[in-house]
């Protein structure tokens, strides 16, 4: 991964403020090693980096480094000696070592047991790079590589390896159980569901010992780390990243942290070139911080490390062009269905799934929710008759799933009987796009059910304290099974403000208060669930002007991203992506678009960190990988505009599209073309532009206004030139303004440059 220099996440550009770069210290010595001799000589170097000084020691055994912060005029250790790489296959032998500026570079050999049992010896380098120099977060970067002649048997007899482990502190186990344990936060990844199975997304790590006054952050570049397989250890199906306790004989305590696995799947390492590359930053603390201060903080720290690859798949024309080619999908006979006289929407096309099978006699509220939202403004940029007429029968179906008696909206327009609910679908298609449709429409029949059906929702929000469970029935609200869904409360924060928006009442807005100052005191390892949940709960914040809250959803948010590239995955990328639901081990392209949408309005309250828009613009070009002419499942039968549900990743062996084509996420190609391109065009396609007034849009026949907000972003290092245009002008005279002040709709553009316009026509 190379160092992009970059702001920090919560240094957010206000509409109002400019924002300056802090400045630091100078770090890095020009010293060199000598020669490691024959006999073994201690020898050593030190690399500073901020505050930070990581002491080195080669020996003619494996080399070792022990970090150090700076507290006052003195160097405290932060961690105690730790080898570079742990496991018995991976005792380096130092030959050569070199200090050059902000670099330590290390090289020897190491010997391992072949397959066949005989000794395989092989060569080994490593760079220990001190980041930051520009300004940003002065994490180091250690990349271990070995050149490996012949694959090699893993030893598992004393423990997993390979493992990437630093050592922290040692303690008393005395110590540790009165006071230690009590006075650390950790932040374990990947993501875990609610009943706590593990997912595949952000690889680092978190831990603040205030017994120390220390805080330990890790990133692993696990995109650099290729031999992650089956016939060793499939990432993280068996690693996690997390804090690991060793007992000693003398009953004390070792804490680490790091890259660590209790079972592997196979023992083989193969041949050439095996890398090993983290990160690690530390800083002194002298508070006792909370979880969501804490979270906040790490990945304020991480984002510097996310690297945009800014490149397109070939199949990649424009989302104008796969969003006409969606509209058309969606008009054919493999997308619809008819139930008693009313027209709805297939979860899938037929036979695209090799896992789900459909009914032919019911259709859900989520299939239609999801295309009919966007669909109602695209028709407003692109009349069509048959599209309109289909859009039409599906808004006259929409009042079916209501049901007076519970006071509920179904997702199943036939409602079996003694009905349960999964709670996520009925509070994002029923409190969240339903009534959106339902005043694009302007139909007081759809806005009525829904304000009946959050009242029931605000009766299970008393009943749960705002802890929504999984599952519930219907009827009584009472919950089934085990699980929370906490990060709903997201979603019922933004449904209350839609609420008060309709009504005019402020009682909503306290409501939505509530459920978003209870999201912020649950256990930060247990929101996850849906991703759109937290940026909808992240809105909401921002909507109520709760900023750190909206800061600390946006970053719960950003672990379920795919920070990475999948090495294991040859034709598509998941970089910039989200996984679709905690635990579910791949991205989905109505997750995916769902996860960033509310982004647009957060922006526009005036939220905008630069981290999140290099997420976004890695979507606008990733996102094309989801359907059949990109991807590697090349189904070339029926509705090719209709995308594939999932990606595959290494922890699924690949498997893209086998869960299907997802109608219900068909309204997401259109939501990327109204993001990105149907309401400005920027003429440099490196440049993104994105427009933020979508979620506040109330009136079909109003859309689009004549005052448009967008966020004009270039995401890569060089200046670039463009020229704006506005399609729904229509060629009519366009005045474009930044803070108030005309400009030209000619620009230039910075590299890293972020900023506002607003557009009036």
């Amino acid at each position: 991964m190379t160092f992009l220099n970059r702001r920090f996440f919560v240094k957010t550009l206000m509409a109002t403020a400019a924002s300056a770069s802090p400045a630091y210290a100078k770090f890095g010595r020009a010293a060199a090693f000598a020669r490691v001799g024959t006999e073994g000589p201690v020898t050593s170097t030190v690399l500073e980096n901020g505050d930070q000084q990581l002491r080195i020691t080669t020996t003619d055994a494996s080399p070792t480094f022990q970090n150090f912060l700076r507290v006052g005029n003195e160097w405290k250790p932060a961690t105690l000696a730790s080898s570079l790489v742990t496991g018995a296959s991976f005792l380096f032998k130092t030959s050569h070592a070199k200090h050059q500026g902000f670099k330590v570079m290390l090289e020897g050999t190491g010997a391992a047991e072949g397959l066949n049992g005989k000794q395989v010896e092989y060569g080994w380098n490593t760079e220990i790079h001190a980041l930051g120099a520009g300004g940003g977060e002065p994490w180091f970067r250690f990349r271990t590589a070995l050149h490996l002649p012949a694959p090699i048997k893993l030893q598992e007899q004393s423990g997993i390896e390979p493992q990437i482990i630093i050592w922290l502190s040692s303690t008393s186990t005395l110590m540790e159980g009165q006071s230690g344990s009590w006075r650390r936060v950790l932040l374990e990844q990947p993501t875990r569901n609610s009943l706590g199975t593990y997912g595949n997304d952000l690889p680092a790590l978190y831990l603040l010992d205030q017994n120390l006054g220390i805080e330990t952050m890790m990133y692993f570049d696990v995109d650099d780390m290729s031999w992650m397989s089956t016939e060793n250890l499939p990432r993280f199906l068996v690693y996690r990243c997390s804090s690991i306790s060793h007992i000693e004989r003398d009953g004390t305590q070792r804490l680490g942290v790091g890259l660590i696995a209790t079972q592997a799947t196979g023992n083989m390492l193969p041949a050439g070139e095996v890398r090993f590359t983290y990160f690690l930053l530390q800083r002194a603390v002298t508070d006792l911080l909370t979880e969501q201060e804490a979270v906040t903080r790490w990945t304020q720290a991480l984002l510097p490390l996310f690297e945009e690859r800014l490149a397109w798949p070939p199949c990649a024309t424009s989302w104008k062009d796969f969003a006409a080619g969606t509209v058309s999908d969606l008009q054919g006979s493999s997308s619809q269905v008819a139930v008693d006289g009313h027209t709805g929407l297939r979860a899938y096309v037929p036979a695209s799934s090799q896992i789900w099978k459909q009914t032919a006699d019911n259709f859900e509220l989520m299939s239609v929710a999801d295309v009919l939202w966007p669909s109602l403004l695209y028709l407003r940029l692109h009349p069509s008759p048959g599209f309109a007429a289909e859009c039409n029968q599906l808004v006259a179906s929409l009042p079916g799933f209501y049901h007076a008696d519970t006071h509920s909206l179904s997702n199943d327009f036939v409602r079996p009987p003694h009905e349960r609910a999964d709670s996520w679908y009925p509070f994002e298609n029923g409190l969240v796009k339903y009534p959106m449709i339902g005043t694009l429409v302007g139909s007081k029949e759809i806005t009525d059910h829904f304000l009946d059906v959050f009242n029931t929702a605000h009766t299970m929000a008393d009943k749960y304290d705002y802890l929504f469970p999984i599952y519930y029935q219907v009827s009584t609200l009472r919950a089934e099974g085990a699980g929370t869904n906490y990060a709903i409360g997201g979603l019922y924060a933004w449904a209350a403000i839609l609420a008060s928006r309709l009504t005019g009442d402020d009682k909503y807005r306290d409501d939505a208060r509530r459920a978003i100052q209870v999201l912020y005191t649950v256990p930060s390892d247990r929101l996850f669930h849906e991703p759109q949940e937290l940026a909808y709960g992240a809105l909401a914040a921002a909507e109520l002007g709760m900023h750190d809250e909206a800061m600390y959803l946006l970053s719960e948010e950003l672990r379920m991203f795919y920070w990475y590239s999948d090495p294991s995955q040859k034709k598509h990328e998941v970089r910039g992506m989200v996984q679709a639901a905690a635990s579910i081990l791949y991205p989905a392209f109505k997750e995916n678009v769902e996860a960033i949408l509310p982004w647009t309005g957060i922006m526009k309250r005036g939220i905008i960190p630069e981290g999140l828009l290099r997420f976004m613009d890695q979507q606008r070009r990733n996102n094309f990988y989801f359907f059949e002419n990109c991807s590697g499942n090349q189904q070339r039968n029926v509705a090719p505009f209709i995308p594939f549900e999932n990606l595959g990743t290494l922890e699924l062996n690949g498997q893209t599209g086998t869960v299907g084509k997802e109608i219900y996420g068909a309204g997401e190609s259109l939501w990327m073309y109204l993001m990105f391109e149907a309401l400005g065009h920027v003429s440099e396609r490196e440049l993104m532009l994105v427009n933020l007034d979508l979620l506040d849009i109330n009136d079909a026949k109003t859309f689009p206004p004549r005052q448009l907000n967008f966020i004009l972003y270039n995401p890569g290092a060089e200046v670039r030139t463009a020229t704006i245009s506005i399609p729904p002008a229509g060629g009519s005279n366009v005045r474009l303004s930044e803070n108030g002040k005309p400009i030209s709709e000619t620009l230039q553009v910075p590299g890293g440059a972020i900023r506002k316009l607003v557009a009036e026509y």
